[in-house]
């Protein structure tokens, strides 16, 4: 067996430089292959819409490293090509790169018109970002037909609409707003990337198990990698807002940002540990967080001795953190191993600072890519020490329970496998059609449930499926295929969405009984438990 040391180079190898290879190379199993692909694409498209973000706003200051920020997009760019080519071969590659590059192109050159006060010229670029979504959708619908083409095509929107979101609340000066689109961004991208992964695996089962990605431990794996991740990117943003001298209102929303990720790294701890660990973990995490920035702050103001002081002062948050999990996980937790990839990586974003500040703009882009790559091992390492200790909590198969759901016409409370849960509004019977609330029923199921009010429409994911039931509509969006029962439409009641149970059950395959005399409803279905 590979030792965790061997397993954090191989992994850090890997994701720099994006060779087709997994945990345990190529002698990994299908499933471990089907786990790596999925944080691959994941730390590739998360890198890419923080990096686009990013780029845009330098573009946007004329910052003198835009070029470079917008040589490290690009760079991501080759390596999501690069996994394409080593799954459907050259001719993939060759047609994506090329559109790829062009529609991040049409970002950057959004922002440089933003920059120049040319509305004509910024219209122009939202006009070709809008045309460039039709076209990656189309790319992706003909690569992975089974995902369906509308759907893939509103991804693409979505993301690009978050894109601008972002830039132009940052151009706007509302930086809350800005930061606030920048996360949603980053989640709206990894989330693709693990329907795209999943896609992927499902088409070539000699080389993908696609279970491998379902399990709890492969879950705690991606939310890990997703989190730090996102930690490493927006510390350096925040740190780099230092160096270019970026307003305070600018520098606190990055900080800022960066703190809301922290929480959520907390939680995420918090969730195997218990509350009382997850805040002294919060504790440790956010004093290296306010360390690196007061590194930041040194740097850009030439003060050597604050400078060497928030070098020492982060050596305590590191150690207490390495120490904390060596304290939660005494039997299979490494300090050493932890505490060695903590100070590797904190060392890759002070060196990319001090390149910065030095006006070595393409040293300090490489420090920044090496930072963020070294997350993806770190995370695979605590996911692998954790699922080590809680064999039971977190299996490397999936594990599926079966959930019944039963209600009545005119009651308001449902019951989930014998728990009771009170309702705002019943289940009714209108014009011969039985109505059930949609969140309600389907979160008791196991999906997770999204409104959007622009469009009145309610969204469902569970099981890498996904689907959509407008209200006003008898169809309901499947995967991107339309599905429809019995004509009768979705609609509002009371201020809660109502579904049509025969349009529920058929575009989600649950099994839906009805009792003949009592007005009983049975909904029955088998669900992934995730993490």
């Amino acid at each position: 067996m590979m030792r965790l040391k061997g397993k954090l180079a191989l992994l850090g190898l890997c994701l720099v430089l994006l060779i087709p290879c997994t945990a345990g190379a190529q002698a990994g199993s299908a499933r471990e292959a089907a786990a790596e692909l999925r944080v691959r694409m994941d730390a590739l498209l998360g890198e890419h819409a923080l990096l686009a973000v990013f780029a845009m706003q330098k573009r946007y200051d004329g910052a003198a490293d835009h070029e470079q920020a917008a040589v490290l997009l690009g760079k991501n760019s080759e390596r999501l090509a690069a996994t394409l080519r080593s799954t459907y071969g050259e001719e993939a590659a060759k047609t994506f790169e090329p559109l790829w590059s062009s529609y991040v192109e049409a970002l950057l050159n959004y922002a440089q018109a933003a920059a120049a006060g040319e509305e004509t010229a910024r219209t122009q670029a939202a006009n070709g970002l809008e045309a460039y979504d039709k076209e990656l959708a189309l790319f992706w619908a003909r690569l992975l037909p089974d995902l369906g083409a509308a759907g893939l095509e509103e991804g693409t929107k979505r993301h690009t609409d978050l894109m601008l979101q972002a830039f132009d609340a940052y151009a706007d000066k509302n930086y809350a707003a800005a930061y606030k689109a920048m996360r949603e961004a980053y989640a709206h991208a990894v989330a693709s990337a693990d329907l795209l992964a999943a896609g992927m695996a499902a088409q070539s089962p000699d080389r993908f198990d696609a279970s491998g990605m379902k399990t709890r431990k492969a879950d705690l794996r991606a939310a890990l990698g997703r989190l730090l991740g996102e930690h490493a990117l927006t510390a350096a943003f925040a740190m780099q807002k230092s160096i270019d001298g970026a307003s305070d209102f600018d520098f606190d929303q990055a900080a800022a940002a960066l703190n809301e990720n922290a929480v959520d790294l907390a939680a995420a701890i918090a969730s195997v540990y218990g509350e009382t660990a997850g805040t002294s973990f919060h504790t440790a995490w956010t004093s290296r967080t306010r360390y690196i920035l007061d590194y930041a702050k040194a740097a850009a103001s030439i003060d050597e001795s604050a400078r060497t002081i928030a070098a020492g002062n982060l050596e305590k948050p590191q150690a207490e953190l390495a120490q904390f999990f060596a304290d939660a996980n005494p039997q299979h937790g490494s300090k050493p191993e932890l505490l060695n990839g903590l100070n590797t990586q904190i060392g890759q974003m002070t060196m990319a600072l001090d390149h910065s500040a030095l006006g070595e703009y393409a040293a300090a882009y490489e420090r920044t890519e090496t930072a963020y790559a070294q997350m993806s091992p770190l995370a695979d390492l605590l996911a692998q020490e954790i699922s080590d200790q809680y064999p039971d909590r977190f299996p490397d198969a999936p594990a599926s329970v079966q959930k019944t759901v039963t209600m009545q016409i005119g009651v308001k409370e449902l019951t989930v496998n014998g728990q009771t849960i009170r309702m705002d509004v019943s289940p009714a019977l209108r014009e011969g059609v039985v109505y059930i609330p949609l969140r309600v029923v389907a979160e008791a199921a196991g999906a997770t449930v999204t409104w959007e009010a622009a469009t009145s429409t309610t969204r469902l994911a569970w099981g890498g499926n996904q689907a959509s039931f407008p209200v006003g509509s008898d169809q309901a969006e499947v995967n991107g295929r339309k599905k429809s029962a019995g004509g009768a439409p979705t609609v509002m009641q009371d201020g809660r969405v109502m579904v049509p149970i025969d349009i529920l059950g058929e575009a989600t395959g649950w099994k839906a009984e009805l009792g003949k005399d009592d007005g009983s409803i049975r909904l029955t279905t088998t669900v992934e438990e995730r993490f």
